[in-house]
């Protein structure tokens, strides 16, 4: 029974792995493409949406330190996520004044690059596991 606990556990946490990997390289995307194409003022346009996806589902990692899928310190996790979620939410959603910043499309981009890295770990079946958030690395 621990053995088919693990194998879904490692299955789930691949699967929401690759899931924000692939929404933080679509915000890069956007951000990097609406940047070159029709500068800064229209980047949080183009990646709003996505964005807002991404942060929000960081809230998911709280829960995995909760139930003991990760072994991320929920004291680290909260804030880092609370602070992020504030800052989509309740300033760049709820203030359209400064969503046309250039400081916005900085922190986007900055986002985008810090969640996008690759971990390739050696699991113990002997082939190479990538997972994309450094919390997984923990297990």
């Amino acid at each position: 029974m621990a053995r088919i606990l693990s194998l879904l556990r490692r299955l789930y946490l691949t699967v929401y792995n690759w899931a924000v990997f692939l929404g933080w390289s679509q915000v890069l995307f956007l951000a990097v493409k609406t940047l070159k194409d029709s500068g800064h003022e229209h980047v949080y346009n183009a990646v709003e949406k996505p964005l807002q996806l991404a942060q929000t589902a960081a809230v998911l990692e709280i829960l995995h330190g909760l139930v003991g899928l990760v072994r991320s310190p929920i004291t680290a996790t909260l804030p880092q996520i609370g602070s992020r979620l504030y800052l989509t939410w309740v300033i760049l959603y709820s203030v359209p004044e400064i969503q046309s910043h250039f400081l916005v499309t900085s922190l986007v981009i900055s986002w985008s690059i810090t969640e996008y890295p690759v971990f390739f770990l050696w699991n113990e079946g002997g082939s190479w596991f990538c997972t994309f958030m450094a919390p997984v690395a923990q297990v």
